[in-house]
């Protein structure tokens, strides 16, 4: 059941997504949208925390990268292990990497367009909606370099934030930077990676992933949605604005101010198949 079944917000309404077919909570104003993100996170169990995802639409399951296209174990085991090999590599070109946990190696890599076992979250609602309202075009053998650009505004064009439910119920050895449960895992990057790598930085970025009832890794994660909200496209580009701080430059900071991003980009990869880091056009 979606969090905002019963709720009333002034400018917002409880409805059915055509294109989906899934209930949302549309709304009209960036007042309803911060008060639906709000009663969401005010909702929340005293172990529970809710965190965003900017989609420009949305999918029948919720998947990370490294198993998108895939349903058989035996190909979920061939991509975890191609995915080891590329951390491996990484880690013995990157000595910076023995400066911070070996747990963050796997979420970093993810953020710079490794295809991983997690997916991109935020606690920031206008770096969801920015996400929300941007489309990337990609080109390249390896679909390696990426250009960002505004979505174009048709007469029925929507943006959705997924709010996505993780839990922290302190059973394990506490992680620097993240919270862990029997069934979700999330990272905060801005706490356990340092600012040298600045994309995850700039763009408050943290990591989130499900996992089964024993602990296994499963492929879909859409049962920790517990809500989403729809809006315009048109309103969030008049509730972003123009300023600097959202634009692909200051999102994406090109080497020159991103040293770890230029030190990714040095390693000798070759392994496609967990992807490539990306070269982003800023």
């Amino acid at each position: 059941m979606s969090v905002f079944e019963k709720v009333t917000i002034r400018d917002a309404s409880y409805l059915v997504d055509q294109a989906s077919g899934k209930n949302v909570l549309h709304v009209e104003s960036p007042h309803a949208l911060t008060q639906a993100v709000g009663y969401a996170k005010f909702k929340a169990q005293p172990f529970e925390r809710v965190f965003l995802r900017g989609q420009s639409k949305l999918y029948d399951g919720l998947s990370p990268t490294l198993y998108r296209g895939i349903k058989s174990d035996a190909a979920q085991t061939n991509r975890h292990a191609a995915l080891n090999s590329t951390l491996e590599l990484f880690r013995a070109n990157c000595r910076i990497f023995e400066g911070f946990p070996d747990y963050a190696h796997e979420p970093l890599l993810q953020h710079y367009g490794i295809h991983t076992t997690w997916i991109d979250v935020v606690d920031n609602v206008w770096v969801a909606l920015w996400f929300a309202s941007h489309q990337a075009f990609s080109v390249g053998k390896h679909k390696e370099f990426l250009h960002f650009d505004q979505r174009k505004v048709t007469e029925d064009s929507y943006c959705y934030i997924i709010l996505l439910s993780a839990n922290d119920d302190r059973r394990g050895k506490p992680r620097r930077g993240m919270l862990l449960s029997r069934k979700t895992e999330l990272i905060d990057l801005r706490v356990t990676v340092p600012s040298i790598f600045l994309r995850p930085h700039s763009q408050h970025g943290m990591l989130f992933r499900a996992k089964g009832e024993q602990g296994g890794r499963i492929m879909d994660y859409s049962e920790a949605i517990i809500g989403v909200i729809r809006f315009n496209l048109s309103d969030a580009f008049k509730w972003l604005g123009s300023g600097s701080m959202v634009g692909v430059r200051s999102l994406f900071p090109p080497p020159y101010f991103d040293t770890g991003y230029g030190m990714l980009l040095s390693v000798p990869h070759s392994d496609f198949t967990v992807g490539a880091i990306h070269h982003v056009g800023a």
